[in-house]
């Protein structure tokens, strides 16, 4: 697909804080890829990151906790924009300290997942455990003639 396109895509999902949903998500992932004719290495780089991403976060925090994530997809252009957001599920007040996150260990926990992208920034939200935005410009297939 040529980069004049003139389509784009905002897509939210929210998936359980759970290993088996990742896959849920990787799929859609897939499915926008495929839409928008992502070339192989675009696909493999956004793909690592946002399992990395994900991964990290169950087995940081949702070990023996429940929650959620929150994510957003939106496509202009040659870039894609992932947002997410992870919440705790009935955390009491003071009830697991340990599983509430700061800012700057989610920021070291996901150190890996910013070098795959061309860009991440952290949001700090009450009520969230995290909330970060990755930034990747894609490679397109070009149309054949």
């Amino acid at each position: 697909m040529a980069n004049n396109r003139q389509d784009d895509l905002s897509f939210h999902m929210r998936i359980p804080a759970s290993k088996c949903y990742t896959n849920n998500v990787l799929l859609t992932l897939e499915g926008i890829c495929d839409h928008f004719s992502f070339t192989e290495s675009s696909r493999d780089r956004i793909k690592k990151a946002l399992d990395t991403a994900l991964s990290s976060s169950i087995e940081q925090f949702y070990q023996n906790e429940r929650g959620l994530f929150d994510l957003h997809f939106s496509i202009y252009k040659n870039k894609l924009m992932i947002s997410i957001e992870d919440y705790l599920l009935n955390l009491k007040e003071n009830a697991n300290e340990s599983a509430k996150s700061n800012i700057d260990d989610v920021k070291n926990m996901l150190s890996p997942v910013g070098e795959l992208t061309d860009g991440m920034s952290f949001t700090e939200k009450i009520g969230r455990n995290a909330c970060y935005s990755m930034t990747f410009h894609v490679s397109f297939i070009e149309d054949e003639p």
